[in-house]
This record gives structure tokens, C-alpha cells and sequence, in this order.
């Protein structure tokens, strides 16, 4: 534990920075559920997750969707497709999603790096756009307890153009083998834009 906590103050530092500076910042409010599968004694998975988001305390009609289905490669290496549909107050969008997971684990240590390549389209305006999300998580779990805490950085990028940030500082609890609450606080920086700072709330269900 105590390696931990200089990552810690690593991961911090800059967030507290950034919220001192920004002067505009938006806050809101994510509640989710995700559902996963495993086929039995097949590599393949399943998931769908369903997100509603509120901002500023308002209740907007902005949520959505995402079907997943992916292969357990090896042991430490997984790759999945993913559906998203994206309900917004004005219009919807739908995205692709290709994902390459790797994880490493030392004890009650886990470190995994993800890229995600995303393709999107939004029919009422006929815009097109790509996206690549490099993620960084390290979660820990403590011996003999239900709590397992974790940190994540996500980069959202498209050749040399850095577009935002994300960054969890999080924690899961485990009801059982089958129920999982998480709950995290995410710091949003945006290209030109105000930072925006989300309380994210869900439950996680293993079938």
C-alpha cells in the first residue's frame, strides 16, 4: 500500500492544479448499470451498459447504450467490439468501438493499458469523426476485504491532436461474486473548453 501512495500524489497534484485554475468548470452527475457474461468455458464475452448523465443538478435527456462483445486472446490479452448509441437533447449519435486490452497482475496489484479506436456519426448533422482512447488503470484489492480503489488516466487523441482528458480516482465494492458497486469522481479537461468535474454512480453485474 504504501507504494501506492506516491502514484497517488502523482496523479493528484496536477487535478488540483487544474481545478484552481479553470474558473468555469461544469459538474455533474453519471449514473450507470452494466451487465457482463462469459460463455461458459468459451473465451468470449458479453456486455450492455446503460449511462444517463445530468449536469448542473439538471435532469437532460442525455444517455446511452453500449453492447459489447469481445475474445479473451490470452490470459493477459483481450479484444472486444462494442455498439454505442448516444442520446442527446438535440440529436443522437451512433459509434463504433475496437478495443485491445492488456493486464498485468502482482499480488493484489493490477495494472491494464487499453486502446480504444472509435468511429462516430451523428445523422442529424452528418458529422464523422475518429478518435483514439489510451487508457491507463491501476487498481488495488485488500486482502481479505470487498473495497478495491483504483486510479485511471484516459487520453483521447486523433494523430498529433490532443482533444481531453479523463481522470478517475475511483473505488469498487463487491456485494458478491455477482453484484459490484463503483463509484468514482473524474476530473474532464477539454481542448478549449471548461474542465468539468463528475460524480459517477453504478452497479456492475456478473451473469
Amino acid at each position: 500500500m504504501k507504494r501506492l501512495l506516491p502514484l497517488l500524489l502523482l496523479f493528484l497534484t496536477p487535478l488540483c492544479l487544474r481545478a484552481q485554475e479553470a474558473e468555469d468548470n461544469t459538474f455533474g452527475g453519471w449514473e450507470f448499470i452494466e451487465v457482463n457474461h462469459d460463455f461458459g468455458d468459451s473465451p468470449f464475452f458479453g456486455s450492455f451498459y446503460f449511462e444517463h448523465d445530468n449536469y448542473q443538478y439538471q435532469r437532460l435527456e442525455c444517455w446511452y447504450t453500449r453492447t459489447t462483445l469481445g475474445v479473451k486472446i490470452l490470459p493477459w490479452l483481450k479484444a472486444d467490439a462494442a455498439y454505442d448509441f448516444l442520446q442527446e437533447p438535440a440529436f443522437h449519435t451512433h459509434k463504433l468501438n475496437l478495443d485491445l486490452t492488456g493486464s498485468l497482475k502482482q499480488g493484489n496489484l493490477k495494472v491494464s493499458i487499453r486502446e480504444r479506436y472509435v468511429h462516430s456519426w451523428t445523422p442529424a448533422t452528418g458529422e464523422q469523426g475518429n478518435v483514439l482512447r489510451s487508457r491507463l488503470k491501476l487498481q488495488y484489492a485488500f486482502p481479505e476485504s470487498r473495497w478495491s480503489p483504483y486510479l485511471a488516466v484516459e487520453v483521447f487523441t486523433w494523430g498529433d491532436n490532443w482533444k481531453k482528458t479523463r481522470h478517475y480516482v475511483a473505488c469498487n465494492y463487491d456485494f458478491s461474486d455477482k453484484v459490484q458497486f463503483e463509484a468514482y469522481y473524474l476530473y474532464y479537461a477539454f481542448n478549449g473548453m471548461p474542465a468539468e468535474h463528475v460524480i459517477g454512480l453504478g452497479l456492475n453485474f456478473y451473469l
